[in-house]
């Protein structure tokens, strides 16, 4: 029991060290993950699911991915990576987004209202063609149900590594 315990915990402190790595996807370049930050994939992969990435294979591929959209934070131009399920076919891309309820508003306030109304069903789905071809695939994801609990495990408990404690 406590080789699993330390194992969860040290999946969670791993996780929670890349994290780091959700910068460099604002800027459009690849990260070994991220984390899925709106309610647009709702109820498939509600915000905070844990996605495992890698660059998008050539050719015919399906499933869940990454696109980048330009964007502005605060005046600075970022990319803004976009987390759904695409289908790419002989030069075709089409995208997949569970969720049509979850848009971005024209503020920040805006834009939290509009994604905490999002969570709640009904959750209406729609298909069209993408603007912006997928640059990374997903290729494992801990869904926020199963991501969350992990958290609230591992964050009971003390880590101490040469008499010091870490966690």
């Amino acid at each position: 029991m406590t080789l699993f315990r330390n194992l969860l915990i040290f999946f969670y402190a791993l996780t929670v060290e890349l994290s780091i790595f959700q910068a460099a996807l604002l800027f459009g370049y690849y990260a070994p993950l991220g984390f899925v930050l709106t309610a647009s994939d709702m109820p498939y992969l509600p915000p905070l699911s844990l996605a495992f990435l890698a660059p998008a294979p050539e050719g015919a591929w399906s499933g869940w991915g990454v696109a980048f959209y330009d964007a502005q934070l605060s005046g600075v131009p970022i990319k803004m990576p976009i987390f759904h399920y695409y289908t790419v076919a002989n030069g075709y891309c089409s995208e997949y987004i569970p969720n049509k309820r979850a848009t971005l508003g024209s503020t920040p306030l805006e834009t939290l209202m509009i994604q905490l109304s999002a969570l709640l069903p009904p959750w209406e789905g729609y298909v069209k063609p993408c603007t912006e071809r997928p640059e990374i695939k997903a290729v494992f994801i801990v869904p926020a149900w199963a991501y969350i609990p992990i958290m609230l495990y591992a964050l009971r408990y003390r880590l101490i590594w040469r008499f010091k404690i870490v966690w």
